[in-house]
C-alpha cells in the first residue's frame, strides 16, 4: 500500500515571536516513504540575528548578507508545495513554524496556502508517553537518528522525515493528530484544527475536565474553565482557571490528551490543576 506524501518542514528564525522576529531558512522535504523532492534555502531577514538564536543554529548576519529577501523565496517555496497538493506538512512545535511561515507569507502578501501542519511533538507524546523528554534533541538520541548538522532546517527536516516514519506518523489516526493552519502568527493566537469546542468554552466560559500530562498528578483529570490561548517563548498554550485553587494557570497545548466541555461543573473534589 503506496504511502501518502507528506512535507517535512522547519524554520530557523532570528528569535521566538512572530510579531518582531524573521525567518533565516526554510527547509523542506517532499516524501511518501521515499524522499521526492526538497526545497531549500537562506533567507535576508531585514533584522539582525538574534544571540540566542546565533547560539542555537549557528546563522550570523554575515551568512544572510546576500541571501534573497522572503518576499523573493515565497514564490518558489509555494511553487514546491503546489507540486504535492494537499499534502500535510509536519514540523515538531508545529504551532511555531505554521506562524512563522503565515507571518511571512502575510508580509510579503502572499496567500498562506490551505495546508495543515502536523506537530511531531504532540505525537511523540502520544506514542512514547514515558520518555522523559520529546525535545527533537531527545528524540535523535532515542531512536539515534543519524544527523550531520542540527538546528538547520533542512537538516532537521531530514530528521522530521525519519521521525515520522519511526512514530508510525501516517498510521495514527486523524482525530490523533494535534494540527495548526498556515496563520499569521503575529496575530492573537488561535487553538489546533478541530479544537473549536475548546474554543467555544473559552468564549462562553464554559468548564472543561482535561486529561493532561504534565504537573504533579500525571494524566488525572483537571476540572479548569478556559480564558484564552497564548503563545509564549514559541509554545501553545492554554490559559484557563483552576477551579481547586481560584487561580489562573498555563497549560501546554501538546500536552492536553483529551477533553470534554461541560455544562457546568461537577460538585466531586478534583486533582490539582498542576501545569507544566
Amino acid at each position: 500500500m503506496p504511502h501518502p506524501t507528506v512535507i517535512a518542514l522547519d524554520l530557523e528564525t532570528t528569535g521566538l515571536d512572530p510579531g518582531d522576529d524573521r525567518v533565516v531558512e526554510i527547509g523542506a522535504i517532499a516524501f511518501d516513504g521515499e524522499e521526492l523532492e526538497r526545497f531549500e534555502s537562506l533567507v535576508r531577514p531585514g533584522r539582525p540575528m538574534g544571540a540566542g538564536a546565533t547560539r542555537i543554529n549557528g546563522i550570523r548576519d554575515a551568512d544572510l548578507v546576500h541571501a534573497p529577501p522572503a518576499v523573493d523565496v515565497l514564490p518558489g517555496f509555494l511553487a514546491f508545495l503546489d507540486r504535492h497538493p494537499g499534502s500535510p506538512l509536519i514540523a515538531h512545535n508545529a504551532t511555531f513554524d505554521a506562524g512563522f511561515l503565515g507571518m511571512e507569507l502575510a508580509r510579503a502578501n502572499l496567500p498562506a496556502p490551505g495546508l495543515l501542519v502536523l506537530d511531531t511533538l504532540a505525537l511523540a507524546r502520544r506514542a512514547l508517553p514515558t520518555l522523559q523528554s520529546h525535545r527533537l534533541d531527545a528524540l535523535v538520541t532515542h531512536f539515534a537518528i543519524p544527523t550531520r548538522r542540527r538546528h538547520r532546517a533542512i537538516d532537521d527536516a531530514e530528521i522530521l522525515r525519519r521521525l515520522w516514519g519511526l512514530l508510525g506518523g501516517s498510521d495514527w489516526a486523524e482525530s490523533d493528530h494535534v494540527a495548526y493552519p498556515i496563520r499569521d502568527g503575529s496575530r492573537p493566537a488561535s487553538p489546533p484544527v478541530g479544537w473549536e469546542s475548546l474554543e467555544e468554552a473559552a468564549r462562553s466560559r464554559r468548564p472543561i475536565r482535561m486529561s493532561y500530562a504534565g504537573g504533579t498528578r500525571g494524566d488525572a483529570p483537571r476540572l479548569v474553565t478556559p480564558i484564552r490561548f497564548a503563545n509564549r517563548g514559541g509554545i501553545a498554550y492554554l490559559v484557563a482557571v483552576c477551579h481547586l485553587t481560584g487561580g489562573e494557570k498555563s497549560f501546554r497545548i501538546d500536552r492536553i490528551r483529551n477533553y470534554e466541555v461541560l455544562d457546568r461543573p461537577e460538585e466531586s473534589p478534583w486533582p490539582a490543576c498542576s501545569s507544566a
